[in-house]
């Protein structure tokens, strides 16, 4: 015969079963415990992640999204919105940039515009950095233009070919130059 079996036969009366609150108290705890212990693998995890990500790929996806962002406010606009739109391409205008759109965009500007009941809309069709080094950046966008007016009222749709020269203070990326490189249609 299997000597534990006799120590438990003789060792006393059996082990009471768990009671329901033991088991209720368990089960809590597991359901804490585990989605805790997840949770904390996950941020750490991701903080690994982090640590290792490469500084140039942050770089490259901030210059292209700047890049982007700064595309569409350039050529989006209605009379409605001239003032607000004036307002966001300065947010992102760095140095000589900034200081020719401010004079380029001023009230006979903007009131020309208005009276024209000018209407834009751009959208980016593809996007690429073509130099990344420190703070500088140039990226080359194909924005396709959207544009009508009181005296156009069909839309004429044009392709642009814009090169963005950007530079990074301590804001984020910045946009220092435009150049229309060619349009098509």
């Amino acid at each position: 015969m299997n000597t534990d079996a006799q120590t438990f036969r003789t060792g006393g009366p059996p082990p009471l079963p768990p009671s329901p609150r033991s088991q209720t108290r368990l089960a809590l705890a597991i359901l804490v415990v585990i989605p805790t212990a997840i949770l904390i693998a996950l941020i750490l995890a991701a903080a690994v992640l982090l640590a290792r990500s490469d500084p140039m790929e942050s770089a490259r996806a901030e210059v292209l999204q700047t890049s982007q962002r700064f595309a569409v406010l350039l050529t989006t606009y209605n009379a409605d919105t001239l003032a607000a739109q004036r307002e966001d391409v300065l947010e992102l205008a760095a140095g000589r940039f900034r200081t020719e759109y401010t004079t380029l965009t001023g009230a006979d500007f903007l009131a020309a515009l208005q009276e024209r009941q000018a209407d834009s809309k751009g959208r980016v069709l593809k996007i690429a950095i073509t130099s990344l080094e420190g703070d500088d950046a140039e990226a080359l966008a194909l924005v396709e233009v959207t544009t009508k007016n009181k005296d156009l009222p069909t839309p004429r749709v044009e392709q642009n070919l814009i090169e963005l020269s950007l530079v990074r203070s301590g804001g984020g990326w910045r946009i220092a130059a435009v150049s229309i490189i060619g349009t098509i249609g």
